[in-house]
């Protein structure tokens, strides 16, 4: 049984500073990951994003603490999964802006598509505000295909497993297209083609 357990180094950045991350999971029985970021400079901006296709009894777990010490920075957090049969992921995400923090910038979203009954995902998003100038968001969202965009697709000639295939594709790329990287980005759409077992253009 596969695993893989990824505990990045804790991220310290400094004035004006660039961080972007990505992590693609998929294929391990249990699969866990780690990020501690902290805004030590003012100016400073962080893009953490990620995607995870799990099947089976394949488990993932993620966990994301995002601290904003000073102010004028900037985070952004985009995770998406998709889970099928008895697949179960996890996000525990938390953003905290300290007092002092004045004009942070913070957004977190975490979404899951089910794809069977039996498929589980928890997420905990927490937000803990200590200043009184910033804007912050943070949420999570999980469910089924949507049957209508399903019916839609069908009734312009697309298969039934075409044609959902290509919205859990459109529902994950979300979370690639942050990818600046064009060969990196075009490497893991392949993956998550593959984990499909359909083929894109």
């Amino acid at each position: 049984r596969r695993r893989s357990r990824s505990k990045h180094p804790d991220r310290d950045l400094a004035a004006d500073a660039r961080y972007d991350a990505f992590q693609f999971s998929t294929g391990a029985s249990l699969a866990r990951s780690q990020v501690y970021l902290r805004f030590l400079g003012e100016g400073s901006a962080a893009e953490i994003s990620g995607a995870f296709l799990m099947r089976g009894r394949q488990h993932c777990d993620t966990t994301l603490l995002v601290e904003h010490r000073v102010p004028r920075c900037v985070s952004r957090e985009l995770f998406k999964g998709v889970l099928d049969n008895e697949a179960r992921g996890v996000f525990q995400g938390k953003i905290i802006v300290s007092p002092g923090a004045q004009k942070t910038d913070g957004k977190q979203m975490a979404g899951a598509l089910l794809l069977s009954e039996a498929a589980e995902f928890d997420s905990k998003p927490e937000l803990e505000i200590f200043a009184d100038d910033v804007i912050c968001g943070h949420g999570s969202t999980s469910g089924q295909i949507d049957e209508d965009l399903l019916f839609y697709l069908e009734s312009r000639g697309i298969p039934e497993a075409e044609a959902r295939a290509l919205l859990i594709q459109a529902f994950v790329g979300e979370a690639l297209e942050r990818v600046e990287d064009e060969a990196l980005r075009d490497a893991l759409v392949r993956a998550s083609a593959a984990w499909l077992g359909v083929e894109f253009d």
